[in-house]
């Protein structure tokens, strides 16, 4: 029975030393921010802070690069990690759809507008939204040419060609 229990407590021990190493990633944030909190002091620094009566250009980044620098010191140093929700799915969804926004950029610069929506349309409908194959496709069609008609032609915002500009002569 000694030897069970001391194999329990080694199972218990290794999972809250896992656990203990997943409490730490919450540093993560506020280290980076606190890198790009002194990387912008010193860039505002370069651009000049001029004086009270006559501020220089590299005076108010300045400002708020000490504010971040500041706060992102504060979250290394003082904040709990019990603060922070666990990683879980739901979080991994989050960032693939914050990374599918900046696919949707390239997309946007590469193959025009209309092919970029559709198929940011068609990857939020079908994989986040769980729609079945035929609304995806109907809806991320029909939404890029009401986004289309909207920006394009009533608003009359200027988008790159791409794709279907080519296509059709555009």
């Amino acid at each position: 029975m000694h030897g069970s229990t001391s194999a329990s407590e080694a199972r218990t021990e290794g999972t809250v030393g896992r656990a203990h190493r997943w409490l730490r990633l919450h540093r993560i944030a506020p280290l980076l921010l606190l890198a790009v909190g002194v990387v912008a002091v010193i860039g505002s620094r370069g651009l000049g802070l001029g004086e009270l009566t006559a501020p220089g250009p590299g005076l108010w980044p300045f400002i708020v690069s000490l504010l971040l620098t500041g706060t992102a010191a504060a979250l290394v140093l003082l904040d709990p990690a019990e603060d922070y929700e666990p990683w879980t799915r739901g979080t991994v969804r989050i960032i693939a759809g914050l990374v599918s926004l900046g696919v949707f950029i390239l997309l946007f610069q590469t193959l025009g507008f209309v092919v970029a929506a559709f198929l940011m349309l068609l990857l939020w409908l079908r994989v986040f939204g769980g729609e079945s194959w035929r609304w995806s496709v109907g809806l991320a069609a029909g939404g890029a040419a009401v986004l289309y008609l909207l920006f394009v032609e009533a608003l009359g915002v200027p988008f790159p060609d791409g794709l279907v500009g080519a296509v059709i002569g555009g």
